[in-house]
């Protein structure tokens, strides 16, 4: 019986991961998430034609999205990394199947599963930079990494007004979704896998939610807590934004 295996010939042909491979990752992640960003409060008041109701459900979805977060790290523990990432693209998809039901649940759910597939993207994709980048290309690599997103964060949320007024809701929420498998397709790709020399500790894991006593004590922590919290503030929708009548 013959023990040789012929293996694919492209596999041993792709690159180790590198500052380019989670650039191009965090660039499409980007446009999947941008695209619909400006359109999200404009169809929030649509629903709901109040603007302090629609601030109301914009701080629901948050907490609710920051108690998923605490506990993402359970989930990575649970699961392998890279089901975490695979869920948190088909999480941005499903998030756009709910928005296209146009209604109050379908809204909040949608919200919701953005919110929960960006939070598994961000916590996956920088354990696998701290596995694959070293500390001396590490500034050189994030520079790379905020560059190639800075497309998406300037063309998506016009693609995405653009689409929603010329062609309506499906086309905007059509183009989310195909920059998340699109995504996937490009993530399997890679095939990124957990650094060998990086092993579990014996210890039993801390509560996450025994670190916010710690994180608070901290004041570096608070300052950098409430910058990052002033900043996301500010892109909440306008009053003369959820005015428009797109």
């Amino acid at each position: 019986m013959s023990t040789h295996v012929r293996h694919p010939i492209w596999l041993p042909a792709l690159r180790p991961a590198d500052a380019r491979t989670f650039a191009s990752l965090y660039a499409v992640e980007s446009f999947a998430r941008a695209t619909i960003s400006s359109v999200i409060p404009i169809q929030a008041y649509e629903i709901l034609h109040n603007e302090q109701i629609v601030s109301i459900l914009y701080t629901i979805v948050s907490l609710l999205g920051l108690s998923v977060t605490l506990f993402m790290p359970m989930l990575i523990r649970r699961f392998a990394r890279r089901w975490v990432y695979t869920a948190g693209c088909l999480m941005l998809a499903i998030g756009s199947v709910f928005f296209v039901t146009h209604t109050l649940p379908g809204q909040l759910a949608g919200m919701l599963c953005r919110v929960m597939g960006a939070s598994a993207l961000s916590i996956t994709l920088n354990l696998y930079i701290m596995d694959h980048i070293r500390k001396t290309d590490f500034m050189q690599a994030e520079s790379l990494r905020m560059a190639w997103s800075m497309f998406a964060w300037t063309g998506g949320p016009t693609l995405g007004i653009f689409l929603y007024t010329r062609f309506g809701i499906y086309a905007a929420n059509g183009a989310v979704v195909a920059f998340a498998l699109a995504l996937l397709a490009l993530f399997w790709t890679y095939r990124l896998g957990d650094n060998p020399s990086i092993r579990p500790g014996k210890s039993r894991p801390i509560n996450p939610l025994a670190n916010i006593g710690r994180f608070v004590a901290q004041p570096r922590l608070r300052l950098a807590w409430l910058i990052a919290f002033g900043r996301s503030c500010s892109g909440r929708p306008s009053s003369s934004m959820a005015r428009c009548s797109w």
